[in-house]
């Protein structure tokens, strides 16, 4: 009787395990536990570069733009026939409060799908406000924008992704910080599963990190 041939499971496979960001070899080392998020940052950002902004204006005077609303709130369940009628109009130039400093920009990237801004979003950016406390802000950080999420804690100001891939950006003292506005609202394609479909000429985007 053939003694069966022994099958070998595990070892080392061409291809497999994490790749690696910088596509070269790897090499271990010890870092200060104090200097971790400083060095994990450093790399993070040469991964993943912010990139430019070019926002648009929106028309200083633009022309209505109504649409009919319905008179109660549209249920996720069943809809009930005799909520089938409308209010008057709402023309959507209302939804923004302060036009000489609102612009729209386009999103690229995923560090904040955790709060719903997903590649190709269209994000209304008011600069005319004074950013809070959890504001959603696009920040101008030594020079590299970046849209993140401002959190304010007793220890020092961060700029916070909503993504726990990316890590968190701590506002330092030699830091050139500046917030140059605050995202009020996003609209979101869902036919196109949040993927923007226009022209390469069309507006410019606003990237995140890709």
């Amino acid at each position: 009787m053939k003694n069966s041939p022994i099958k070998k499971h595990g070892g080392a496979r061409p291809g497999a395990g994490r790749k690696a960001g910088f596509l070269e070899p790897t090499k271990p080392m010890r870092i200060p536990v104090s200097q971790i998020e400083s060095v994990r940052h450093f790399l993070h950002l040469r991964i993943f570069p912010e990139a430019q902004i070019n926002p648009v204006s929106l028309a200083a005077d633009p022309p209505p733009c109504t649409l009919p609303v319905f008179a109660s709130g549209v249920r996720a369940g069943f809809p009930s026939p005799a909520d089938d009628h409308a209010e008057p109009g709402l023309d959507l130039n209302a939804l923004i409060e302060n036009r000489a400093s609102t612009f729209c920009a386009w999103a690229e990237g995923d560090s904040m799908q955790d709060l719903g801004i997903l590649d190709g979003d269209l994000m209304v950016i008011d600069r005319s406000l004074t950013a809070r406390h959890d504001d959603v802000v696009v920040a101008d950080l030594n020079g590299s924008f970046t849209v993140k999420r401002l959190v304010q804690k007793s220890n020092g100001s961060f700029l916070m992704p909503a993504n726990p891939d990316y890590p968190p950006i701590p506002i330092k003292a030699d830091d050139e910080v500046r917030i140059w506005g605050v995202v009020i609202r996003v609209v979101h394609d869902l036919r196109a599963s949040g993927r923007r479909k226009r022209s390469a000429a069309a507006t410019p985007a606003l990237r995140q990190k890709k």
